[in-house]
């Protein structure tokens, strides 16, 4: 009978790192054993404190990271600066990393960078790193070259691993790992797809929404999307419902949650919470009193003047007015005219408004206007 090891692949992706620690949260509490743990980056980084099984402990560190704690200059001036060190990371690495907890962990952990000049891909396990040299490997794999100098380790210099590898299924499949759980935060690298055919049970985990720059770390950022990342996981394990928000399970038939989503989404609702549809259509309701009540005037207007611009460019239509508004302008429409000869409802216009639309029919069958 085969031994199920399971890995848990993080992603490289500096500030959006947040959104792994979320996913670990979610599978501690699933009971989800974690064998392996593998690492690209800010995902080597997550991968040692997970290693350590310093939960409260990276909480603690991307709840109070801030940009300037990593970065001694301005953003704008790094590149002009010709990239620019490692110090400061390193000493923040050296606080919350312990190397010696790592070595004994029964967990299983990897990482990988590139050597240049070429680019070479490196994999390293705990066991292969030199005593004393765990952090410097882990700087090895995250330094964001050319944003940051290339880190160098016995006359070797190397530069962040998501420029060969940036999300190293392979090197845990390589160890023994049997599932596979994989975080990708979605930045620029190379991911090898090849490797991840090879996997036999692999779940990937992203998040539908924008995480922020992956340059800029701000702990109210962090927060929010370490939510995210718990509530992601949380609803790939099907313990919820939903893709952009999150909903109790059965709450919503498919039709209905793609309208919902699509409302929630123009709206600005929150989804950082779990909601049951009628909080939902509450809080969807009092978003879209609120967006009539700003206006300060008649939707009639707006109709019309949407309704001609329609007639001649549906694109500039779109450009004339809010999603919110054109939104509500549909709903109206499509509350007192019907499926019958609605403007709305021609081809063209269902083309370029599908999403408004979408929200509209939703907004219309919940009574919610």
């Amino acid at each position: 009978m085969e031994i199920r090891k399971t890995a848990l692949v993080l992603g490289g992706g500096g500030s959006r790192g947040a959104y792994e620690i979320g996913v670990w949260q979610a599978l501690r509490e699933l009971g989800i054993p974690i064998h392996i743990v593998t690492g690209s980056s800010v995902g080597a980084i997550n991968g040692a404190l997970i290693a350590q099984d310093a939960f409260d402990l990276s909480v603690q560190l991307w709840k109070e990271i801030e940009t300037p704690m990593i970065f001694d200059v301005d953003i704008k001036d790094i590149l002009s600066n010709n990239g620019i060190g490692s110090d400061k990371l390193k000493k923040l690495l050296r606080q919350y990393i312990d190397e010696t907890a790592v070595r004994e962990s029964s967990v299983e952990y990897g990482l990988v960078t590139a050597e240049l000049p070429a680019m070479t891909p490196k994999f390293f396990m705990k066991e292969e790193i030199p005593k004393g040299m765990l952090v410097e490997y882990i700087l090895a794999s995250s330094t964001l070259f050319p944003a940051m100098k290339s880190h160098e380790i016995n006359s070797s210099k190397y530069v962040d691993g998501g420029y060969t590898d940036n999300l190293p299924v392979g090197l845990a499949l390589d160890h023994g790992a049997t599932h596979v759980v994989a975080v990708d935060l979605e930045v620029p690298g190379i991911i090898r797809k090849n490797r991840l055919d090879d996997a036999d049970y692999l779940r990937i985990i992203q998040c539908p929404w924008d995480l922020g720059n992956f340059l800029i770390f701000d702990k109210n950022n962090s927060r929010k999307i370490m939510r995210l990342g718990y509530l992601d996981t949380l609803k790939a394990y099907q313990v919820y419902d939903g893709s952009f928000f999150c909903f109790v399970r059965g709450e919503f038939d498919k039709r209905s949650m793609q309208g919902a989503n699509m409302a929630g989404i123009i709206f600005a609702l929150d989804p950082g919470l779990i909601y049951k549809k009628y909080i939902y259509n509450n809080h969807l309701k009092k978003a879209v009193d609120s967006h009539i009540k700003a206006i300060g005037k008649d939707l009639q207007t707006d109709s019309n003047t949407l309704k001609g611009i329609i007639q001649e460019s549906i694109l500039k239509a779109k450009a004339a007015l809010n999603q919110k508004t054109i939104t509500l302008i549909i709903a109206r429409s499509l509350k007192e005219v019907g499926d019958t000869k609605n403007i709305f409802l021609t081809k063209p216009v269902m083309k370029l408004l599908r999403d408004e639309i979408l929200a509209a029919n939703y907004l219309v069958r919940e009574s919610l206007l």
